[in-house]
């Protein structure tokens, strides 16, 4: 026995050495994550949390392993054992208040927006008032700077001891290195890891694209304010339309058959909800519609109109992330959402399609109200519609709160089309 207690036990080495690079991995990434693009942010900071609980978990095996599991004695003067107890303490307070604060962060942020360790396992939010969240962004950044300065000290002592040719760091060694030669190369390998995975940290999500947001507010339902041009339709999905100069005439007197009509690239399809008291205003880039439709012909005109829902665009990378998700959308079951109509009837100065939205997997009636102006082969659309977003599923667990979001989501549209 007395034999075993001259080394660290396996376990205890394992958990060292990967705690150590983990810490340095997530310290490196931890400072990094202000540089990053918008692009690349939501999916570094889920990697964060998901490094850091795991730090968590591994921190408290750690800690009962020292307690509980036998281990060589400390040696060395009253002085600088003190100030190894303390770096060591130190650091078991830093590897589990670190995860915490953040943690806390997470739970108590004007966003809450949800997690899922390594994109597997959802972390519930912590039930703790928004009072906790600045005090614990404040002791969060301060731990990276004494994990940094307790580091250093820890290597610190460790090098000295390698230098007095004592060896005790031979000690937290695999067997096989823990003598002379083998443990001075061993020492170089330990180091060059750990600089790397602080590096591994820092760069891992630079250079990602940055994706643009909307440049301006979107429009109210009902109204038609001039909006900015959508991006430039692709090959495979065509964008929504921009909207062509008012006609100066209105539609002939003569009865018109029912024509396809193609939309024109550059208009917009919109929402506009409320988060907590915030007005979201969002868009879809990339949507295609199938129109057959005449005035004088209303029953045999018909409306079908396909979205990208991945090309939703909020003006944050993280939320549009989150509506992309299976809390919202489901974009990976369900990447698109659809509207058909086959009844369109006239309302005062404008029209009614009574169609159907197929989204998130449910299908429900929905009608839309749209205006129309036709001159000659060109027309101009605009319109809104309300979507009750909770009859689709979209916003399941801590989003279904209707008093967080609204139950009803306004859309609206505009767009001009040219008649094939």
């Amino acid at each position: 026995m007395a034999g075993l207690k001259q080394r660290y036990s396996g376990i205890a080495i394992l958990l060292h050495w990967t705690l150590a690079l983990l810490l340095l991995f997530q310290l490196g990434l931890g400072w990094s994550l202000e540089d990053l693009p918008k692009s690349s942010l939501f999916v570094a900071f889920q990697f964060h949390k998901s490094v850091g609980i795991l730090i968590l978990v591994l921190s408290l095996a750690r800690l009962l392993t020292r307690l509980f599991v036998a281990r060589p004695p400390a040696e060395g003067a009253p002085a600088l054992k003190l100030l190894a107890s303390v770096v060591h303490w130190g650091l078991y307070g830093v590897m589990i208040l670190g995860p915490i604060t953040g943690w806390i962060i997470v739970s108590t942020a004007r966003v809450k927006l949800p997690t899922l360790l390594f994109g597997t396992i959802p972390l519930p939010h912590l039930p703790l008032g928004a009072a906790w969240n600045e005090p614990a962004e404040t002791i969060h950044g301060l731990i990276g700077w004494l994990l940094a300065g307790l580091f250093v000290l820890h290597v610190a002592g460790a090098l000295r001891h390698h230098l007095l040719r004592d060896d005790l760091i031979g000690r937290m060694m695999p067997a096989a290195v823990s003598q002379r030669p083998a443990l001075s190369i061993a020492m170089v390998v330990a180091l060059a890891a750990c600089v790397s995975a602080f590096f591994a940290g820092s760069w891992r999500y630079k250079g990602h694209a940055e994706v643009p947001k909307p440049s301006a507010p979107l429009p109210t339902p009902g109204s038609t304010p001039e909006l900015p041009a959508a991006p430039a339709p692709t090959p495979e999905a065509s964008a929504s339309p921009e909207p062509t100069p008012s006609p100066s005439a209105s539609a002939t007197d003569a009865a018109m058959p029912v024509r396809s009509w193609k939309v024109a690239p550059g208009g917009t399809l919109a929402f506009r909800t409320v988060y907590s008291g915030e007005t979201i205003n969002g868009r879809f880039a990339r949507w295609t519609a199938d129109i057959q439709f005449s005035p004088d012909d209303l029953a045999h005109s018909k409306i079908a109109v396909d979205i990208d829902l991945a090309s939703v665009s909020s003006g944050d990378s993280e939320r549009d992330d989150t509506l992309k998700g299976d809390d919202f959308f489901g974009v990976a079951a369900h990447p698109k959402a659809r509207f058909t109509a086959a009844r369109i009837r006239k309302q005062g100065s404008g029209y009614v399609a009574d169609g159907t939205l197929a989204l998130a997997g449910a299908t429900k009636p929905m009608p839309v109200s749209f205006t129309l102006k036709i001159d000659g082969d060109h027309a101009q659309a605009s319109g809104t519609a309300t979507v009750k977003r909770l009859a689709f599923g979209v916003g399941k667990g801590q989003w279904s709160d209707p008093s967080t979001i609204p139950d009803a989501i306004a859309v609206t549209f505009r767009f001009a089309a040219d008649a094939k």
